[in-house]
């Protein structure tokens, strides 16, 4: 069955198709009115090197010396970002009220980390954008406070964005509207198809069962005409006539050697005039 075949199908059995179009169409618009759109937060956090760097060697005693320094900005970004990540910490975050759908990147050339924060509200991406900068920013001292790094030794972090860059995204309302109303387009499809054919079994059904009531090969015979009796027509005939009823003399038995006395038509019929010269 091609796609002509089928839409024929569905206009045919339209009053099959049209109760469940009606209904898919119902429920693709209550539920671009019931769901929601999602926010999304968006933050930048860049990795600041210490403004002094330490002689290596100015006369005093020697001092622990940042490794974050020698690693790189990126390392100790990325090594931020997983304690951050981490699956514990997100389950706090969850239970706390926040959303649970949050990205961090790393930029691949500069030292600048990306906050992407999905939710439901846009006072909960913003909230939840605040924790992870600042969880952000904590997890970047304590890397380095566990070396003993000095003040003057230790990478800072600043957020660039000033004010809450929250914009609302419609894709998640897209996404449903395009499966419920797919599913409902399939689904109107199949049932009319199927009952479609359940209908065409039923008719062949019964056109088997007609013929097999009246031998193969033949339809149902027409029905009978009830038998005329003669005398009763010829009795309506010459009533109609003479205008006497001679019906109950017509169903009396006759004798063998009675006369029979046909009764003299008139010509023309009373009433009907002929041609006259």
């Amino acid at each position: 069955m091609d796609f002509w075949d089928l839409t024929k199908l569905l206009v045919r059995r339209w009053y099959i198709a049209g109760p469940l179009l009606l209904l898919t169409v119902a429920a693709t618009v209550l539920a671009a009115v019931k769901i929601e759109p999602n926010y999304v937060a968006t933050s930048y956090v860049q990795l600041v090197p210490p403004s002094v760097t330490p002689k290596e060697d100015d006369g005093r005693a020697p001092r622990p010396r940042n490794p974050w320094l020698d690693l790189g900005l990126a390392s100790l970004g990325k090594a931020a970002i997983l304690t951050v990540q981490d699956q514990k910490v997100v389950e706090a975050l969850k239970d706390a009220g926040y959303t649970d759908a949050f990205t961090l990147t790393l930029d691949q050339m500069l030292p600048i980390v990306t906050f992407e924060v999905i939710a439901s509200t846009k006072e909960q991406a913003t909230a939840t954008t605040q924790e992870l900068v600042r969880r952000f920013g904590e997890s970047v001292t304590a890397l380095q406070a566990d070396y003993g790094a000095a003040a003057e030794q230790t990478i800072t972090t600043l957020r660039l964005t000033v004010g809450e860059n929250v914009t609302e995204s419609t894709s998640k309302v897209k996404r449903a509207l395009v499966a419920i109303a797919g599913i409902g387009v399939l689904l109107t499809t199949a049932l009319t198809v199927l009952l479609d054919a359940v209908i065409r079994r039923r008719r062949a059904r019964r056109v088997a069962a007609s013929r097999a009531a009246h031998g193969p090969g033949r339809d149902a015979p027409p029905p009978a005409a009830p038998p005329v009796n003669q005398r009763t027509a010829w009795a309506d005939r010459n009533s109609a006539q003479t205008g006497v009823d001679d019906r109950s003399a017509a169903l009396e038995p006759v004798p063998a050697d009675a006369t029979i006395i046909v009764p003299r038509t008139e010509w023309p019929p009373p009433g009907v005039e002929g041609n006259h010269r």
